[in-house]
């Protein structure tokens, strides 16, 4: 029994490890924060982010995606829903929960980027979703996302955060889109090379995007110190309901308008309404932190919902294929 208990508390220790690390940085960043003479002499943030994008390309496999034509309709619906609907949906609820400033910056800064790499293919393979479909989708929408990114932070933040949309631009494309693609080409020349860094390639980024909060949230220490509980309870809702109404939309879509398969559909939903907490701290900390240091925190308050809302849809997915299973046996 003992065991098992501490089997489960390990399991949840390893799943959760980058949220782990960001909470605590923030604690340290609070408590025992850099020294701001360090700040000011050392940029770390441009080199970390860096790493991180090198290793997300060259974790990236094409493998399996060669006809991508016969899968256009199925991109087209979830781009739509994606980068579409989703900063659509969120500019709106902003409105209505009345979120502002660096709340405001942060919950649709999170709502504009494409899928995540890790969370969304966890959720789905545990799922029982189709792994092909998953890959071509994951793939197609962090392609799209070179375009979608600049464009959504432009169209629903430019008139809102005091940072230019020139300068976002720019630090996507050096400091996101041109490692990743250096860890793409790393992976066609040196194709033993992901297998051969797994391990690392796990971990590195966690440990990047941990320094990266850890960095950021120093220069606003005293700030957040006066951050009180309301107002992290102020934007839950917001961030539960805006993911809970795209799943059901995710649903819809596969199911309703394009007609998917169970295991293809189950695929769509989770690349689709699942949100990247890596790629929003980068650019977070790269472009937003200074100006805007609050808005990390409905970036993780996103992610706790997201993780605890798709661990129970997946339970009952879970449970559904059980159940199915045995009435077939049965009869």
């Amino acid at each position: 029994m003992i065991n098992r208990i501490l089997d489960s508390f390990s399991h949840l220790i390893r799943k959760n490890l980058l949220l782990m690390g960001i909470l605590g940085a923030i604690w340290m960043s609070m408590h025992h924060p850099v020294p701001l003479a360090y700040l000011d002499s050392f940029d770390v943030n441009a080199p970390l982010v860096a790493t991180i994008f090198i290793i997300q390309g060259l974790r990236m496999s094409f493998e399996g995606c060669g006809n991508l034509r016969s899968y256009a309709t199925m991109i087209g619906a979830a781009a739509l829903v994606s980068v579409v609907c989703y900063p659509l949906l969120a500019h709106f609820l902003s409105l209505a929960f009345g979120l502002e400033a660096d709340f405001r910056i942060g919950f649709i800064l999170l709502a504009s980027l494409p899928s995540s790499l890790e969370a969304a293919m966890a959720m789905a393979a545990s799922a029982g979703g189709d792994p092909l479909t998953a890959i071509i989708l994951l793939v197609s929408l962090n392609l799209i996302g070179i375009v979608s990114i600049p464009t959504n932070l432009a169209l629903w933040l430019g008139g809102v955060a005091h940072v230019s949309e020139l300068l976002v631009l720019k630090k996507l494309l050096l400091y996101l889109f041109i490692p990743a693609f250096a860890g793409q080409m790393l992976r066609r020349f040196l194709p033993r090379l992901p297998q051969k860094t797994e391990t690392l390639s796990h971990y590195v980024p966690m440990v990047c995007i941990t320094i990266l909060v850890y960095t950021s949230c120093s220069r606003e220490s005293a700030l957040f110190h006066s951050l009180r509980l309301s107002d992290l309870a102020h934007i839950v809702a917001p961030c539960v309901l805006l993911h809970v109404i795209m799943i059901g939309v995710a649903h819809l879509t596969s199911r309703r308008a394009l007609r998917l398969a169970r295991t293809p559909s189950r695929s769509f939903l989770f690349i689709t309404s699942d949100k990247p907490m890596s790629l929003s701290v980068a650019l977070w900390s790269m472009a937003y932190a200074k100006d805007h240091p609050l808005a990390i925190f409905p970036i993780l308050v996103f992610y706790v919902g997201q993780v605890v809302f798709d661990s129970v849809v997946v339970s009952g997915m879970i449970r559904n294929d059980i159940r199915d299973e045995s009435g077939n046996t049965g009869a």
